[in-house]
């Protein structure tokens, strides 16, 4: 069940990530995503839906990165507690490392 993670997917999946989390991040969806539940969103469909497009994952890793994705956004942008972006994006990255990690 478990084992390790081949190079070739996590680095599509880094790449899926940061195209997702900050190309494809608009300076609206940033300014807004803590102000507007709708905002927050449309950024995480947008981040996961990169996923769907170029690493074809589950419909579990789906749910689970879009889900994750969502809260981790709600607390750094929404509550503040998370306060740096390393943070933010050691979270996101825990997240598709355990996914691949889980083979989900």
């Amino acid at each position: 069940m478990f084992s390790a993670i081949s190079t070739t997917p996590l680095l599509i999946w880094l790449a899926c990530h940061f195209i997702g989390d900050f190309a494809f991040q608009s300076t609206w969806m940033s300014i807004e995503k803590g102000k507007s539940w709708e905002v927050n969103f449309y950024h995480c469909a947008t981040y996961t839906a990169v996923f769907v497009l170029f690493a074809h994952p589950s419909m579990l890793a789906i749910f689970l990165l879009f889900a994750t994705h969502f809260v981790v956004d709600a607390l750094k942008a929404r509550y503040k507690l998370i306060g740096p972006i390393w943070l933010d994006q050691l979270l996101h990255i825990l997240t598709i490392l355990l996914i691949l990690w889980l083979k989900l």
